[in-house]
């Protein structure tokens, strides 16, 4: 018995603790936006809530306000609690329904990714490696394009090991930048100080904060910027005409693509 029960040492560490939930994690396009993710995470939390076990499903997408989640609007997560086994249809494990429903996911949604573990699990897991999942791969290095080079092949590689579910890699890049280069000497002549165009940029764009308003104990920061069909896409940016200049006539202020150079 003793030399039965040695031989089975070391296959596994920890026993999996069975929660009562699933924790399930998925990657949309990393170029989709927050609004435009809302619609197809709705979706998602549909799929999941017509299976008989789940009891309700709450789901997040993006990261908080305070800068400690590197996750972008591409990150939708979902906890799924389930109902006591006992209201379970008949022969239905939580295993087959796991797979059930990663199916019906990844065929209605096709390009996310989906990984499905526990709440409990998946936070100690994150806090031993800094990855959501069982198992890891990291690689270092300084060139970010052949990181993800080597990301998407070894994601390849991997989901052809027996026994390996839900593969999944960080996406490094892929997501859009607007970068505008300031041509001084330009900007010069009709009289901007590139503190001035930053300053603006960074209003029109993104937004800028203003004031505070107070409602009694609570307040809240007012923040400006253009309005959305002045900023929608690069072309918008480009030909707009509203940075003012102590030299320039009002009637004849330049475009930004005077002065600066924009790419993504």
């Amino acid at each position: 018995m003793c030399g039965i029960l040695g031989a089975r040492l070391g296959t596994e560490f920890l026993p999996k603790l069975e929660e009562g939930n699933l924790w399930i994690r998925a990657l949309l396009p990393p170029t989709i936006t927050l609004g435009a993710g809302m619609d197809t995470v709705a979706r998602m939390r549909n799929v999941i809530k017509s299976y008989p076990p789940v009891r309700t499903v709450v789901s997040e997408q993006g990261r908080g306000d305070d800068g400690t989640d590197p996750d972008g609007s591409f990150v939708a997560e979902f906890f799924v609690p389930l109902k006591p086994r006992d209201e379970w249809p008949r022969g239905l494990t939580k295993e087959e329904m796991v797979r059930q429903m990663s199916q019906q996911l990844r065929r209605e949604f096709v390009g996310v990714d989906f990984n499905f573990s526990q709440y409990i699990q998946d936070n100690i897991e994150e806090a031993v490696s800094g990855v959501k999942g069982e198992n890891s791969v990291k690689i270092f290095g300084r060139d970010l394009a052949e990181l993800e080079r080597l990301s998407k092949t070894l994601k390849t590689e991997i989901a052809t090991v027996p026994g390996v579910t839900n593969p999944g890699g960080f996406n490094l890049l892929g997501q859009p930048n607007l970068i505008i280069k300031i041509d001084r000497a330009k900007a010069a002549r009709y009289g901007f100080s590139v503190a001035d165009i930053n300053s603006v940029v960074q209003a029109a764009i993104g937004g800028q904060e203003v004031t505070r308003v107070y409602e009694g104990e609570m307040n809240f920061a007012l923040t400006v910027r253009f309005a959305p069909e002045y900023r929608r896409n690069i072309d918008a940016i480009r030909s707009d005409s509203r940075l003012r200049s102590r030299t320039t006539i009002p009637r004849r202020r330049p475009p930004i693509s005077h002065w600066a150079s924009s790419a993504t």
